[in-house]
C-alpha cells in the first residue's frame, strides 16, 4: 500500500478538512479525495462520515487511525534503519512529556549528542499517553514520563524528582487567592492529581486546564495568574520577580521515569546512557 494514502488518511483526520488537508500536504484537493477514495477502495470500508460539509470518522476510521499511525512510524524507522550512513552505527529514538525536556532532558540530550558522534538521533516532545503507546508499539527505545508504565518487557527507572511550587505573577497572595481565580490547573498525572486533591479538597475549578507546563507558565506572564511549576524551571523568574513563590503553598513532589524495552537492541545501550543523569 502507497504510504501516501495513509499519511494523507491522517491529515484529513486531523483537520477533519479536505481543504486544509490539501494546502498542508500542498496537493490539489481532488488529489486528497482520489487518495482517501483509493484507501477505501482497498480496505472496502468507509472511513470518513461527510455531511453538510462537516468531516468525521466512522468506526472503521478511528480503527484505521491507530493502526495508520503504526504503520507509518514503523516504516520510517526501518527506512531510517536501513539508511544509516557509515558514520552512524546506531540510531536512538527518545520522547519524553513537554516539562521534562525543560528541566533535564535538553541538557542530557545534548550532552549524548556531543560525546557520541557516530550515533544518530531522533527526539520527540509527546503527550504521556503517545509515549507509553510508543513503547508498546517499539516505536521508540525510550521514553521520559512522569507515571511509571505498566507494560510487559519493559524496565522502568526513576531518574530525577520533579519540586513543583506554587508560583504567582503577582506577589503576597495569600494560597486561597492563588488557587481561586486565575489559577491555571497544570495536569501532571494523577499522582499530582492525588496530591493536588489532598491539599485542596474545597479549591474552585480552575478556569485553565493545561497539559503543558509550557504553556501554563505562558499564560500566567502573559495574562496573570497562578500555577504549579517546577522550580527549576520558574527560579530565574522569581529571580527576576517576574513570578513569585505563594508562601504557604505545599510544595509537591514529583518523580520522572525512563521506560525502554527490556529485550530491544539498545538496552545495554540505554541503560548506560541513563547512568549519565545519576
Amino acid at each position: 500500500m502507497d504510504t501516501l494514502l495513509l499519511k494523507t488518511f491522517l491529515e484529513v483526520s486531523r483537520t477533519r478538512n479536505f481543504g486544509r488537508a490539501s494546502e498542508n500536504l500542498c496537493v490539489s484537493a481532488s488529489t486528497v479525495s482520489a487518495r482517501i477514495r483509493q484507501l477505501e477502495d482497498h480496505l472496502g470500508l468507509s472511513l470518513f462520515t461527510r455531511q453538510h460539509h462537516r468531516i468525521g470518522l466512522t468506526p472503521a476510521g478511528e480503527r484505521m487511525e491507530r493502526h495508520a499511525r503504526f504503520i507509518l512510524g514503523a516504516w520510517e524507522r526501518a527506512f531510517e534503519d536501513t539508511a544509516l550512513s557509515e558514520r552512524h552505527k546506531r540510531r536512538l529514538v527518545v520522547a519524553g512529556v513537554a516539562s521534562l525536556w525543560d528541566i533535564f532532558l535538553q541538557d542530557w540530550l545534548s550532552g549524548i549528542y556531543r560525546d557520541f558522534p557516530t550515533l544518530g538521533l531522533r527526539a520527540e516532545e509527546s503527550t504521556p499517553l503517545r509515549v507509553v503507546e510508543k513503547l508498546e508499539q517499539g516505536m521508540i527505545d525510550v521514553g521520559f514520563m512522569y507515571e511509571p508504565p505498566r507494560i510487559q518487557n519493559v524496565a522502568v527507572q526513576e531518574v530525577a524528582s520533579v519540586s513543583l511550587s506554587l508560583v504567582s505573577s503577582r506577589e503576597g497572595l495569600s494560597v486561597d487567592a492563588a488557587i481561586g481565580e486565575g489559577y491555571v490547573r497544570v495536569e501532571w498525572g494523577t499522582t499530582f492529581a492525588s496530591l493536588h486533591e489532598s491539599h485542596f479538597p474545597q479549591r474552585l475549578l480552575a478556569r485553565g486546564r493545561v497539559n503543558s507546563g509550557r504553556l501554563a507558565l505562558n499564560l500566567i506572564l502573559q495574562c496573570g495568574g497562578a500555577a504549579y511549576l517546577p522550580q527549576d524551571i520558574v527560579k530565574p523568574l522569581l529571580d527576576e520577580q517576574r513570578l513569585f513563590i505563594v508562601d504557604e503553598a505545599p510544595p509537591i513532589e514529583m518523580k520522572a521515569y525512563a521506560a525502554y524495552g527490556l529485550h530491544g537492541e539498545h538496552h545495554k545501550l540505554v541503560a548506560d546512557l541513563l547512568k549519565r543523569l545519576s
